[in-house]
C-alpha cells in the first residue's frame, strides 16, 4: 500500500505541505528503499540525512529547521513517534492475512497442544508435546521437536510512551524454524516484524525456560542453554553456545562459534569464535585474569 497524502489524512489526520509517495515504513537505520521514518530525538539527524532510502520524516517543528535536504519531505507534528506507530499499525492491521493451517500428515501433534487454525506451518515428522502452544505467525521445519508448555508466536513486547499515552505496536511477522530444530518445555519464541522475523537455524536446540524476544535471528547448530534470556533484534551466528542465564542485550551480534559462559551479560558483539564471561560480559581470559587479581590482593 502506498504511504500517501490522503493515507495520512485519513488515518491519521495529518495533512503534508508536499505529495507523498512512499513505499514502506522503516527507522532511521534501516535500508528499505523510499522509506517514510520519524525524528523526534537530535542524536539520529544525522543518520536521516546520510540515509539515502529516507524519503520522508515525522518531525518536531524544532528539529525540522535543521533538515535542509530537499530529498526528505517533512510532516511536522507534535509527537512523530506517535503517528510513525500509529501508523504501522494500521498497514499492519489492514494487510494482514489469514490462511489455513498446514500440518504434515507425518507431524504427531499432542492431543493437548494447541495449534492455531490459521497461518501455521508443520512440516514432516514434527513432534509437539502436550500443551505446547502454536500460536498464528508460525512455520516449523521438518523433524522438529517442540517440548511441553512451549510458545511460539507470541506478541513481542514493544511498547512506545508518547504524549498521548503508551501506544503497544503491532507485530506482524513470523517465527520461522529451520530443519532439526528443538524447542524446550515452557520456552518462548515471540513474532517478529514483517521486515525482520525472529527466525531459527537447522539443528540448533533451544532448552527449557529460553526467551527468544522478537526479531532474533539464530543461526544454525547454536545451543542455547536453560533460562536464558535472548532480547529483541539480536543476531546470533552458527555454531553459538550461550549458556545457563546468559542474558543479551538488543541488537547484539554474536559471530560463528561465539561462547557466552552460564550467567553472562551481554551488552557488546561477541566475535568469532570469542568466549566471554561475566556482568557485563569481556573476554573470558580477561575476567580469569582480573578474578585472580582480586582473590590474590
Amino acid at each position: 500500500m502506498k504511504i500517501n497524502n490522503s493515507l495520512l489524512q485519513e488515518v491519521l489526520g495529518l495533512t503534508p505541505p508536499q505529495d507523498l509517495a512512499c513505499d514502506s515504513l522503516g527507522l532511521v537505520a534501516h535500508d528499505r528503499p523510499n522509506m517514510l521514518t520519524f525524528l523526534d530525538d537530535e542524536q539520529f539527524l544525522q543518520q536521516i540525512l546520510d540515509n539515502s532510502n529516507v524519503s520522508a520524516v515525522f518531525i518536531t517543528e524544532a528539529l525540522a529547521a535543521k533538515v535542509e535536504s530537499t530529498r526528505i519531505k517533512k510532516i511536522v507534528c507534535d509527537d512523530p513517534r506517535y503517528y510513525f506507530y500509529s501508523l504501522m499499525n494500521y498497514l499492519s492491521a489492514v494487510n494482514y492475512q489469514k490462511n489455513q493451517t498446514i500440518i504434515h500428515p507425518t507431524a504427531k501433534v499432542h492431543p493437548r497442544a494447541y495449534v492455531s487454525e490459521y497461518n501455521v506451518e508443520i512440516g514432516k515428522n514434527v513432534l509437539i508435546e502436550p500443551h505446547a502452544t502454536i500460536l498464528p505467525d508460525v512455520v516449523v521445519g521438518d523433524n522438529c521437536i517442540i517440548r511441553a508448555g512451549a510458545v511460539l508466536g507470541s506478541e513481542g513486547y514493544e511498547h512506545k510512551r508518547t504524549t498521548k499515552g503508551i501506544l503497544s505496536v503491532l507485530h506482524d511477522g513470523k517465527v520461522i524454524l529451520g530443519n532439526n530444530v528443538e524447542i524446550g518445555a515452557n520456552s518462548c519464541l515471540d513474532k517478529g516484524f514483517h521486515f525482520r522475523h525472529t527466525s531459527v537455524g537447522d539443528f540448533t536446540k533451544i532448552d527449557n525456560l529460553v526467551q527468544i524476544s522478537h526479531c532474533v535471528h539464530v543461526g544454525k547448530n547454536c545451543f542455547i542453554i536453560a533460562c536464558s534470556m535472548i532480547a529483541g533484534t539480536v543476531t546470533i551466528m552458527d555454531d553459538v553456545w550461550i549458556g545457563p542465564n546468559a542474558n543479551i542485550a538488543p541488537q547484539v551480534i554474536i559471530e560463528n562459534g561465539g561462547f557466552v559462559t552460564l550467567g553472562s551479560v551481554v551488552v557488546k558483539n561477541v566475535g568469532e569464535k570469542e568466549w566471554v564471561t561475566g556482568n557485563f560480559a569481556i573476554p573470558h581470559k580477561k575476567f580469569l585474569f582480573n578474578l585472580k587479581k582480586i582473590l590474590s590482593a
